[in-house]
């Protein structure tokens, strides 16, 4: 016959069998779907998910849309303002600029002790052997404890390791605005390519005009007597030609006009307003040297700002490596209180409850790792010079890059003279070709090619002032000065 103390211990095993059980179940369970996911059966054709699959490891974002004012004209600095607020890129820039501040907390919390409370409680039913006879012990305890550990001396390993964490933080918010300065040239181009596309859209539409009429005095002179057939039929291929021009410059718009869109997250389907061309003011000269553009870059540049932080880090990275030769003395303690309840069969049981305490201090003083102080080492000595060659590189580039953004600013402003002239004498051209044509004194062919010369001359002026703003653009961008410089909206 079972004794009361067996029959406990029986049913509690029975228990733990039968939770032990539970917990495979469950597990089991659950591992299911992952056990049921697989590659594709054959690279011939395309994986065919289920609907549950799809369900369960996707998640659907809604795609973000700037509400804009279909009435309202914004300028270029609006449309920044609205770009800037909304950017998926510049958010994403942000966030990742908190991530490195957050790291840099992390790191500061080395500076301070670290305090855990900690609550247990125990049981256990365990033979012991004393001789040649198994006894078996019943325990319980129920333990509180707070500890207490705190490094006093590490010789500069938790500052150098601050220091580059810091430096990090300081790299990750001149990328930050590194990912500004690129999206206010974005939407700052795609504004100049779509003014580009509207006035070539204007352009065409002039020129169709000029076709009609050239098709109309053609016409007029046929009903008297004075032209040819020929005559008639070219100044028709003239205008549907003409008007073939300005539905692909219609095309060209509407694809800008998503470009921009785009670049301040907005929905091209709704009608978007802009200032036009004639109203902005175009910049005559060029107010610095190609030497000091470069100079400028390399003091406002943000990438290049980064990277000479990110030098700082790998140089604060070196010295943390240096830090590991040396020892650190740390101190741990903790102080609580325990409760216990013991039986040995065949015995009754006791309690016990008592205040405990603990103090330990530690010099540790690594002697040998198997070298890996002297690889860490190697490592971020080469880490600090790919930091610097990059710096290197990138001076390079950006001087490259500021002295050809330099020079299609200089050409550009020649071209946009040049462009004024063309577009002046071929108006003129074409007004005396058809006059003369009207009176006849030249023939239908000259004012045929004074037409096309005209067209191209409006094109040509067209692009020529919106290059300017661009080439301008382009190299406040390349300076950095785009950051501080460009168009303002109503967001300082």
């Amino acid at each position: 016959m079972r004794s009361g103390h067996q029959a406990k211990n029986t049913s509690s095993g029975a228990i733990v069998i039968r939770l032990l059980a539970a917990a495979v179940t469950m597990t089991s369970f659950l591992s299911s779907a992952a056990w049921g996911q697989k590659a594709p059966t054959t690279p011939n054709e395309p994986w065919l998910p289920d609907h549950r699959t799809l369900e369960r490891h996707t998640i659907a974002v809604p795609p973000h849309e700037v509400q804009i004012d279909g009435e309202h004209v914004y300028s270029l600095g609006e449309l920044i303002d609205i770009a800037e607020s909304n950017s998926p890129a510049t958010q994403a820039a942000w966030n990742r600029a908190k991530m490195n501040a957050a790291s840099v907390g992390i790191a500061k919390s080395e500076l301070y002790p670290t305090i855990i409370a900690a609550v247990s409680g125990t049981n256990y039913l365990n033979p012991q052997l004393f001789y040649r006879t198994f006894v078996l012990q019943d325990w319980a305890i129920f333990d509180i404890d707070v500890h207490l550990a705190y490094t006093l001396v590490d010789f500069g390993a938790r500052h150098t390791e601050i220091s580059a964490a810091q430096a990090r933080l300081v790299a990750a918010n001149l990328s930050f605005n590194n990912e500004h300065l690129e999206l206010i040239r974005q939407v700052s181009q795609a504004y100049f390519s779509l003014l580009r596309a509207r006035g070539l859209r204007e352009a065409a539409e002039v020129s169709l005009k000029d076709a009609q009429t050239s098709e109309a005095a053609a016409q007029e002179r046929r009903n008297n007597g004075l032209a040819t057939v020929p005559e008639v039929l070219e100044a028709k291929a003239a205008t549907a030609k003409a008007l073939y021009d300005l539905k692909s410059a219609i095309g060209a718009e509407q694809v800008e006009i998503g470009n921009l869109a785009r670049a301040i997250t907005a929905n091209p389907v709704k009608p978007l307003k802009v200032e036009p061309l004639d109203q902005l003011r175009i910049p005559d000269k060029l107010d610095q040297s190609v030497e000091d553009a470069i100079n400028t870059a390399f003091k406002d540049r943000p990438d290049l700002q980064a990277d000479q932080a990110r030098v700082s880090a790998a140089q604060a990275e070196v010295k943390h490596a240096h830090t590991s030769y040396y020892p650190s003395l740390t101190f741990e303690g903790s102080k609580g209180w325990i409760r216990g309840f013991g039986e040995q069969y065949g015995y009754p049981g006791t309690y016990a409850h008592t205040p405990t305490y603990a103090a330990t201090l530690a010099l540790k003083w690594t002697v040998f790792d198997g070298f890996r102080r002297e690889n860490s080492i190697r490592q971020a000595k080469a880490g600090e010079k790919t930091a610097m060659e990059e710096i290197r590189d990138r001076q390079d580039e950006i001087t490259n890059q500021v002295w050809n953004d330099y020079s299609d600013a200089a050409t550009a402003l020649e071209q946009r003279q040049a462009a004024a002239a063309l577009l002046s004498a071929s108006s003129e051209a074409y007004s005396a070709a058809l006059e003369s044509y009207k009176d006849g004194v030249r023939n239908f062919l000259d004012v045929l090619a004074a037409e096309d010369a005209l067209a191209q001359a409006r094109a040509i002026d067209v692009t020529a002032r919106t290059q300017v703003l661009q080439t301008f653009s382009d190299l406040e961008f390349r300076t950095g000065d785009l950051l501080a410089n460009h168009p303002k909206g109503k967001n300082p």
